[in-house]
């Protein structure tokens, strides 16, 4: 039983495997970026705090990055 992965590493990879998913559904134009930005709020908001800080971190980066104005 010690070789299973312990909540905060499962989570991890779990949230990890869903920004991929939404990141790429948003790249491809299937979703807008006010899903995408409703998505990314949402991953950081339930698993903040309990997966892993890198990844933790790179959602709010990607949020604030969908929160600033457009450039175009």
């Amino acid at each position: 039983m010690d070789d299973w992965p312990s909540h905060t590493e499962e989570l991890t990879r779990k949230t990890s495997e869903q920004l991929d998913k939404w990141s790429k559904a948003y790249d491809a134009g299937k979703i807008t970026k006010r899903e995408f930005f409703i998505v990314v709020t949402t991953l950081y908001d339930t698993t903040s705090g309990l997966i892993k800080k890198d990844l933790s971190d790179l959602i709010a980066d990607i949020h604030a990055e969908l929160r600033a104005p457009s450039k175009t």
